[in-house]
């Protein structure tokens, strides 16, 4: 730290010391270095140097030091400015003609596009900078392009993709050998894993990456990532350890002055603190941050010490001022990227009416908690709420809803837990993925390596062969004995770390699921069991070939069902057997388990010879449905109580129902209404990006306009201001006109989508013939082959165009989606049957995602948004057969490798 404070000194001395072209070069050098750290220093001298640059011009320095001015307004949280430098700096690098320039600029519009969340234009702008940096081998910013998709991944909450893109970009750094980039890599992994909810992954990556930054002089990613790993240890309850690394951040942030760090630390600390049941020191630190904040004075992104000390309060007992500061958060996160902690708000708000003994005002609380929970995807705040509600109704005596918020707090559980394990299994196979590329990589560097040696060796032998023709076969010989041997081992070393790093995921995954993994060799009657569970006294290693050996650990009245469907499994009856039963435990008690198995070995006549398979603690499980039948039998006797009562109700009911038969006409016109709303959501939300765009860079073109035109009035406009204002005025145009033109052709493709603005046009066409004219114009030098199966001179009469705009867009489909652009596989078979055609379309593509089947017809719904798609070739598809030639279409899952679509349509169509 003292070596960083010296470096920075020395730096400001030499800029005051210096002048011209190198003071701007000095300048850039302490704004890039400390922008995010010493933000408002950053920007003090950012403005000399621009300042410097009105007297002197330079493209390529000014297009540096606004990049780097941008980010420090980024750290600032002034978005705003910080796009108007970006901006400036991109005309700037233009000018300059050094791709260096566009690339780093073009990251800081990416990454104020993410803040903004404008992700869609983050997106085109992230794929156009990968374009570039791939094309022109700049792998710095394909690291560093790769990194912030990752970021954009996961702000749009796939998890997955941004998985990819943060090991890709590690991989990058480490090619580059930049440690710091290493580092920083490791800690976007840790927060990525961390989402995905697997916290021996978040552990593992934090601590690489702050091992990583110890071993190099920077103090700053110290601090950070000191604070990131005590976040995680107060996750998974390890306070001490929690509370030891925010202690270090804290004091290192101290040592460098870096106050809005110190905030947040505080902030953590406070919170750890509270968990920890250290109520005074919580309140202590939490008090330090709110001093700390009113010296800081500046926009502040740490606004969670209301909350704390409302939580604080609340388990001191001090209700009043609980309430208070709870209050007084609730404005500090409305509009914020943490928008989605109100839940956490107003769950505290809950908690503290019912030590008001408010149970109203809480349950209206916790309402409100639930749908920002909901609308935010925060699964597990969303459970707490819905099991304290299900409590809070049941001890008002109001089972009908403690049951509803029960069963829903049951269903998140179980899709929470396969969420997590579909997360497990997705993070595995992208890691091996990656894994797998660098290993092709290194494998090509190495060929390219040994191709070289083969060439000197043979100008070697050129030289050398008629003065030592022998010694050159023997030791050619030797060489190639030894490389064969080297390689030999190579492959053996590398089947071997294989199959260790398999053995770690498969022992990490059991861990993480809780399972028990046992393989008994019936042959030897040996068992083998894996992640035991050493409470169950369930016998191990030689039980004999026979169930009976399980019989005293199993509970009597479950042995029977276990015993039966294990040998109707072995006598092949199902594919495998699933049985709940109870087991002893060795504290004398019973556990209920979950027994998932199956035979993976016979022999020669079918006798089994092993079997594999799982045991799960299902305890909770049992014990909620225990609770909820005796809710239910509770609600049942409530109801036979009040059958009296409803049966002298039964007048008021009948009028009730006459009521309920008048409004039903209403409740259809309501749903015309939803689906209109749904269609009008569709299209705004394709026109929202397009049309806001063109008002950002009008309303940016007339402000300036504006400006313009005082300076000219006041005799105040010089070169330079006249060439910013062409230079925005020909960005704002540029993206009005192109956002204008996107915006026209969204509505014509839309137009296009409806049937009833088809005009029809019946012919009598052959079929054959027709489809592979179509086919053939379409996939001229695409790679894609199609094959047709349609009987010769088939006549039938239907409207050519609307078939002709069908095969296009099923085509398009499966060439964009299914082969992304590859080579690839159609067949289209046609058969004639009870006057109707019927036509099959498949592929051997990627196929579509089972959670894409039930919305593919519809409008605005596509899996390549990214991409710029709309969402409406299949949606025309649909209304075209539908509509215009009289048919149906539906899709059919797993008849091929890809995608099916079955169209049915009269082979002679009747005028409409």
């Amino acid at each position: 730290m003292a070596s960083t404070a010296l470096k920075n000194q020395h730096l400001i001395s030499k800029i005051e010391s210096s002048s011209g072209s190198d003071k701007v070069e000095l300048i850039i050098d302490y704004v890039s270095k400390n922008f995010h750290y010493k933000t408002k220093d950053a920007i003090k001298y950012a403005e000399k140097g621009r300042a410097l640059l009105s007297s002197v011009p330079n493209s390529d320095q000014s297009a540096r030091l606004l990049s780097y001015f941008s980010r420090a307004y980024i750290s600032y949280g002034d978005l705003a400015q910080a796009h108007v430098l970006a901006l400036e700096a991109q005309g700037y690098a233009k000018r300059s003609g050094i791709k260096e320039n566009e690339l780093r600029v073009q990251l800081v519009l990416a990454d104020i596009a993410i803040r903004q969340r404008k992700y869609d234009l983050a997106n085109a702008r992230l794929i156009d900078i990968i374009e570039q940096a791939t094309n022109d081998k700049y792998e710095r910013f394909l690291a560093n392009a790769k990194r912030l998709l990752g970021r954009l991944y996961s702000k749009t909450q796939d998890y997955e993709a941004a998985l990819g893109s943060y090991l890709q970009s590690l991989s990058l750094y480490r090619k580059l050998n930049k440690p710091v980039y290493i580092a920083s890599s490791h800690q976007s992994l840790a927060s990525i894993y961390r989402k995905m909810n697997l916290y021996e992954k978040v552990l593992f990556h934090q601590n690489r990456a702050i091992q990583i930054s110890l071993t190099l002089d920077n103090p700053n990613q110290q601090a950070v990532f000191y604070s990131n790993m005590g976040t995680y240890l107060d996750e998974v309850g390890k306070f001490d350890r929690a509370i030891e690394m925010h202690l270090k951040s804290l004091s290192i942030k101290s040592q460098l002055g870096y106050k809005m760090g110190m905030i947040h630390s505080l902030n953590r600390l406070g919170s750890v603190y509270r968990e920890a049941g250290d109520y005074e020191n919580s309140e202590d630190v939490l008090k330090q941050a709110i001093a700390l904040k009113a010296e800081v004075n500046r926009p502040d992104p740490n606004i969670s010490t209301f909350l704390d000390l409302g939580r604080l309060y609340i388990e001191t007992g001090q209700l009043v001022m609980a309430e208070d500061y709870l209050n007084k958060s609730i404005p500090l996160y409305h509009g914020s990227p943490w928008e989605d902690r109100l839940a956490e708000i107003h769950q505290a708000l809950g908690q503290l009416y019912l030590k008001q003994n408010e149970p109203e005002k809480a349950i209206d609380a916790y309402m409100v908690a639930i749908k920002i929970a909901r609308e935010h995807q925060r699964d597990a705040l969303l459970m707490d709420c819905q099991l304290e509600v299900a409590d809070i109704f049941k001890a008002q005596g109001e089972f009908q809803q403690a049951l509803s918020y029960m069963q829903a707090y049951l269903a998140l559980q179980n899709s929470w837990n396969e969420k997590n394990s579909q997360y497990r299994i997705s993070a595995l196979a992208i890691e091996f993925g990656v894994d797998e590329k660098e290993r092709e990589i290194a494998s090509l560097v190495q060929q390219n390596r040994i191709k070289d040696l083969e060439i000197d060796k043979q100008s070697v032998q050129q030289v050398m062969i008629l003065i030592a023709m022998l010694f050159i076969f023997s030791f050619l010989s030797f060489t190639y004995f030894w490389r064969n041997k080297s390689k030999q081992l190579s492959v053996e070393q590398a089947a071997l770390r294989q199959v260790s790093k398999v053995k770690d995921r498969l022992k990490h995954a059991l861990w993480g699921s809780g399972d028990e993994l046992w393989d008994w060799d019936l042959d030897t009657g040996l068992i083998v069991r894996d992640n035991r569970m050493h409470n169950l006294c369930l016998p191990c290693e030689q039980i004999g070939s026979d169930l009976n050996a399980l019989e005293s650990s199993v509970h009597p009245d479950d042995y029977a069902d276990l015993h039966a469907r294990f040998h109707c499994h072995l006598a092949g009856d199902s594919e495998f057997y699933e049985v709940s039963y109870r087991v002893k435990t060795k504290g004398g008690g019973w556990m209920w388990v979950l027994d998932r198995g199956k035979v993976t070995e016979r022999s020669a006549d079918g006798t089994p010879l092993r079997v594999s398979g799982t045991i799960k603690d299902i305890s909770n499980i049992k014990a909620s449905e225990l609770a909820l039948a005796e809710l239910n039998a509770t609600l049942e006797k409530r109801v036979e109580e009040r059958t009296v009562s409803l049966k002298q109700s039964r007048d008021e009911l009948a009028q009730i129902l006459d009521e309920l038969t008048s409004t039903q006409a209403n409740l259809v016109e309501a749903q015309k209404m939803a689906s209109l709303g749904r269609l009008v959501a569709g299209v705004s939300h394709e026109l929202n990006t397009p049309l806001g765009t063109t008002v950002t860079a009008s309303s940016i073109l007339l402000k300036e306009l504006y400006e313009f035109k005082a300076k000219l009035e006041n005799s105040k406009l010089t070169l330079s201001d006249t060439n910013a204002f062409l230079e925005v005025s020909l960005s704002s145009i540029e993206l009005i006109d192109s956002n204008t033109e996107r915006a026209a052709q969204l509505i014509k493709r839309f137009k296009q989508a409806s049937a009833q603005e088809y005009v029809g046009n019946e012919t009598t066409i052959d079929l054959k013939a027709s489809i592979e004219g179509i086919t053939a114009f379409h996939g001229k030098g695409s790679g894609v082959v199609v094959e047709i199966d349609c009987p010769k001179n088939l006549q039938i009469q239907c409207d050519s165009q609307a078939l002709a705009k069908i095969l296009e867009d099923l085509y398009l489909n499966a060439s964009l989606h299914g082969f992304e652009g590859n080579a690839g596989h159609i067949l289209i078979t046609v058969k004639l049957k009870d006057g109707h055609v019927n036509m099959l379309f498949a592929d051997d593509g990627r196929g579509i995602k089972e959670q894409a089947v039930a919305h593919m017809f519809e409008p605005f719904y596509t899996t390549a948004r990214h991409q710029g798609k709309v969402g409406l070739g299949l949606y025309m598809v649909f209304n075209l057969v539908t509509y215009v030639l009289q048919g149906c279409i539906r899709y059919l899952p797993g008849t091929h490798k890809g995608a099916c679509f079955e169209i049915t349509f009269p082979a002679v169509q009747q005028r409409t």
